[in-house]
């Protein structure tokens, strides 16, 4: 019986040992994101750098240096030290960056042909191609980052799409021939086709391994994917579209009425990114004179307003969600939790 005792209070003294620690390291982690949050931003200058191009991880962004986009670094924004990546004797016009599988992809124009070229994080080349082409579109591919589809354009927007293995070096003409697509899954993407008019058109799917097409929905405004989550946007009256969002733990659609904007020659959604982490869709909606951004929970349909902005811009949220570039130029960061602004590139005057 004693013995029973013994153990039960020992069990007990364990038990509450265990219970005590418990909130301890929950409060060394809310200290920790707390911290986390303060973090100075040390900004560029704006005569070392252009504009940024996105996220690399959570604590380093890329850009390109100014004026000629010839170089590409990564930049630490809590410690201030850059590292240079590449260089080249064109010039970089484009830069996607997948962050989950830290890989790089560039488009270089130069001798009137656009190089595709593909880097790891140390900037090391995996592989490179030349395109004879007036213009060039590459939609990379998520899920397999050796996996893209290349649209060359001449002058009359003429069109030819490959699809490029990048890990064997092959390229060969794609069996579905549309300007832009949005991959899906490693072996799947979706686009819009033309439809009666110019401005909806069904959504297909196009399934590489089996080489079938399946036409999803008809009169679609707009489509988009990123990893693990696409919409589709469908108009409504009054300036709005209805926003269709879909996961793979969605059994069925999510949808919201959200704002849309008029661009080029239909309306389209207002600038928006995807924060995986957290689930949520940022967009922007207009209030008065000023643009309200706001987040979207794709599998619950909520919305928030978080801050109210001057202007609609290029948004890009951060890979833990807790950060947005803003800006044509990526120039400002914005703290989601906190909802303050703070520069990223600013004047070597304002810096002294």
């Amino acid at each position: 019986m004693l013995m029973r005792s013994v153990c039960f209070i020992l069990l007990a003294v364990l038990l509450f040992s265990l219970s005590a620690c418990e909130p301890s390291h929950q409060q060394q982690k809310q200290a920790s994101a707390a911290k986390d949050e303060k973090k100075d931003i040390i900004p560029l200058s704006a005569e070392k750098a252009d504009g940024a191009e996105g996220w690399l991880n959570n604590s380093t962004i890329l850009y390109t240096a100014n004026p000629t986009k010839t170089e590409l670094f990564a930049y630490r924004i809590f410690t201030g030290k850059a590292k240079k990546l590449y260089q080249t004797d064109g010039q970089i016009v484009d830069v996607q960056i997948n962050a989950r599988e830290q890989m790089i992809l560039l488009q270089i124009t130069h001798s009137q042909k656009t190089a595709v070229v593909l880097l790891n994080a140390e900037g090391e080349t995996l592989y490179e191609k030349d395109y004879e082409t007036y213009e060039l579109e590459a939609a990379w591919n998520q899920y397999d980052p050796y996996q893209m589809m290349v649209t060359e354009f001449n002058e009359n927007w003429d069109f030819h799409t490959y699809q490029v293995n990048a890990k064997k070096d092959e390229s060969f003409l794609s069996p579905v021939q549309v300007p832009f697509i949005h991959w899906t899954s490693k072996n799947t993407f979706d686009y819009v086709k033309e439809g009666r008019d110019d401005k909806t058109g069904p959504l297909y799917t196009f399934d590489t391994a089996s080489k079938t097409e399946q036409k999803l929905e008809d009169n679609v405004l707009f489509f988009d994917s990123f990893h693990q989550m696409s919409f589709t946007v469908k108009s409504a009256s009054g300036g709005k579209g209805t926003y269709q969002f879909k996961t793979p733990q969605s059994t069925s659609p999510v949808t919201a009425k959200w704002p849309l904007q008029a661009k080029y020659t239909s309306l389209a959604p207002m600038e928006y990114d995807y924060d995986e982490a957290g689930g949520l869709f940022y967009t922007f909606k207009q209030s008065g004179d000023a643009y309200k951004l706001a987040a979207i929970n794709v599998a619950s349909g909520e919305t928030k307003d978080l801050v109210s902005l001057r202007e609609m811009e290029p948004i890009q949220i951060s890979p833990n969600g807790k950060y947005a570039l803003y800006g044509f130029h990526f120039e400002q960061i914005i703290l989601l939790k906190s909802h303050e602004t703070k520069q990223l590139i600013i004047d070597q005057k304002e810096m002294e």
